[in-house]
Order: C-alpha cells, then structure tokens, then sequence
C-alpha cells in the first residue's frame, strides 16, 4: 500500500476558514457538515495545493463561483483601459479567498500538510498565497519548503521587498534575488483556451475536482483520449457496469477537431445499436466522470462535489467500492462532500470491507461559541457506531 499523499491538512485565512486543522486524512475522505460550514471551500484548498496555486486553477474557482466577471481580453496594447479593468477585477475577486476578505494591502493563506501539524512545523510542502497592494495590479502566488523558520523569513522578505519596490516604482525587477519571483496576473483567456487550459494544468498536477454539474464534454473526451486502448479502459468499463450491467464497449463520436462536438456512446447488450451515454442516465455520467478523473489523478489527487448527485441510494455502495478500488490500484487520494444520510452509510458499508485503505468521515460544524469552524473525524470504529445507532454526523 503506497504513503498517503496528504495525512493531515491545514487551513488559515482561507474562505470561512480562519483556522482549521484536520489532524488525520485517509486514502478515501467524505466531508459532511450543514450548508455554509465550507465543505467545497476545502475542495478548493485542496484543489490550490495541489495545483500549487496555478492561474488557471485560481480564475477557474473564483468564475464557477460568479466571483469573477469575464472581461474581454486585450487583443493590443491600445486595448490597455480594458486590460487594466481586467485586472483589477482579478485582484478584486482573489481577496474572497481570504478569510474575512481583509480591508488591508497585505495578507496571507496558507495549506500544508505534515504529520503533525499542531507543531507549528512545516514537516511537508505548503503552499502559501499572498494577496499585497491591490493598487498596484500585483500579487503572489508561492509554494514553499518544510522549515517554518525559513518560511517565515524568507516570506516576510519577500513582502517588504515587494513593498519597497512598489514604493519606489520598480515593479518590473521586485525580488529578483530571490528564488520566490511575484507572478503578474495573466488576462483572462477566452472561454474556449480558458477551458483547454484547466483540462491540461489537470492533467500536470494529477488534481481533477468534480463540481455538482460534473465534467465538461471537453474534459470526458481529453481524460479517454488518454487511456484508451490501455488497461485502463477495461476498468472504465467496469465500473460503467455498477450502473449499466449489459454494457460491453465504450468509445466517442464525432471528430477530434475544437470546433466539433464529441459524445460518447456505449455498445449494450439491450439495443442493438450504440446509444448515447446521456442516454442511461444522469447516474451512469456521474460514475463515467468519476472513474476518467481516477484515471488522470493517479498519483494525486480527485475531488469531487457531491458525491451522490444523479446515484440512487441502492447503487452507491457499489460505486464507492469502485472508487476504494482504483484509489487503491491507481495511488489515488479522494476527497468527497455530501449531504446525503444514504451516502454516509453506503460509505460506511464499502469502507468497512477494505480493511487495507484507511477511510475517513470528517464533519465540519459551526463551534459552539460562533467563533469559527471547526472538525469532527470519525474512524471505522466511530462511523461504525454513527450508523448503526443512526447518529446524525452530516
């Protein structure tokens, strides 16, 4: 059994997150919590670290959000009033990443992981994003080492030498004597790139997050492209049949050129033509979409929102099995949110027969006192007796 990408996860500044801590993460991780308490805002901060803060990740959460407004890009350099607009709408939309969207110039969010993060130590990478003097069009986005000391230091020079430079009008040489350069937010491209863009930094950083509406065509299409004619696609199929038992072959119509639409189609032993996958239902695309960000995530990570969206309650014990499977075979961390009691207990069901891979329930809920979030984590022992007594953990 591989190391676990992540056994612990830390949250500050982020969102509704002032600080939260996750002291222990398994192979497959359900979230649950009442609406508001930041179940996709975690998705997101796991989606940032694993990304490691890329551009298009970021403009990608914040428009799925409606946080960032779509300004056409700048074809020219006469086109400067509209690009400058363009950016400080970014920079505008950034700041609701931060915890308390912060009324000063400079502030600072952090992930990491390491295995003991009450430490204060950085036993793990982190990443680190710093929001400084939105007048000025600039920010950073930056992934640092273990040492906290080190971290620290070099973080604190990095804003003070971004400060100075600010000040004395030498934006386009700050800190250039530091390993740790500031990125100049990039123009929005249009929404075809932008799409392309985020299906390939997917791919790079075998990160793939799920949202309610599931993957686009585009996604589905690159994500088989990429396995089939491999093993791989015997276990596509596989999991299909969770949903869909007399399916036998799996393949796309339509001509791989970015102006064609594509749709997939599945060869099934109740008709005798291929039908479209659409066809069988909103289940069978859930489960599709799932098991092709597997495929792209080996070695990272998959997050998915909602898990049980389009799944009846009778076949999401199955489901989940599959995914302890391949998270198994494929070196896969899963991060799932839900809302839904029957998808709690058909993960207790399946988690409880891989006794190998080590599950994990985490609640999020409001602090008594108001003054935060904060996180309840229930082992097989504990999801055991939630759903036996019928606890209520969501």
């Amino acid at each position: 059994m591989s190391e676990l990408h992540l056994d612990s996860f830390v949250i500050k500044n982020f969102r509704c997150f002032e600080h939260l801590t996750i002291e222990k993460l398994g192979r497959v991780n359900l979230i649950v919590g009442k609406n508001s308490v930041g179940k996709t805002a975690l998705l997101e901060a796991l989606w940032l670290l694993g990304s490691e803060g890329d551009w298009s990740i970021i403009q990608k959460i914040l428009y799925d959000r409606s946080e960032l407004v779509r300004y056409k890009s700048a074809d020219s350099r006469d086109d400067f009033r509209a690009d400058s607009l363009e950016t400080q709408e970014q920079i505008e939309a950034v700041r609701s990443f931060f915890f308390g969207r912060p009324p000063v110039n400079s502030e600072r969010t952090i992930f990491y992981s390491g295995t003991n993060p009450t430490s204060g130590k950085f036993s793990d990478d982190a990443f680190v994003f710093n929001l400084i003097a939105k007048q000025h069009n600039i920010s950073l986005a930056i992934r640092y080492g273990s040492d906290h000391d080190l971290y620290m230091h070099r973080s604190n020079i990095i804003i003070d030498s971004l400060i100075d430079a600010i000040q004395n009008n030498q934006t386009n040489t700050l800190v250039k004597e530091h390993i740790f350069e500031p990125m100049i937010i990039p123009s929005l491209p249009k929404k075809e790139l932008f799409e392309y863009a985020v299906i390939g930094r997917s791919k790079d950083y075998k990160t793939v997050f799920i949202p309610l509406s599931g993957l686009t065509w585009k996604s589905t299409c690159t994500y088989w492209d990429d396995l089939a004619l491999t093993d791989r696609e015997d276990a596509i199929i596989s999991c299909l049949q969770v949903i869909e038992p007399s399916i036998k072959r799996f393949t796309f119509k339509g001509e791989n050129m970015d102006n064609r639409v594509r749709y997939s189609v599945v060869k099934t032993e109740r008709f005798r033509d291929p039908v479209p996958l659409a066809n069988l239902g909103e289940g069978i695309q859930r489960v599709f979409a799932m098991a092709l960000a597997m495929s792209t995530a080996s070695n990272g990570y998959l997050l998915i929102d909602e898990f049980e969206t389009g799944l009846h309650h009778s076949v999401q014990a199955d489901v989940w099995r599959a995914v302890f499977k391949l998270a198994n075979e494929w070196n896969v961390q899963v991060f799932a949110t839900t809302h839904s009691w029957d998808c709690v207990e058909a993960f207790q069901e399946a988690s409880a027969e891989n006794k190998d891979e080590e599950a994990m329930l985490i609640r999020l809920q409001r602090k008594r006192d108001g003054t935060g979030i904060e996180v309840v984590s229930y082992d097989e022992r504990r999801r055991d007796i939630a759903t036996r007594q019928g606890v209520e953990v969501r």
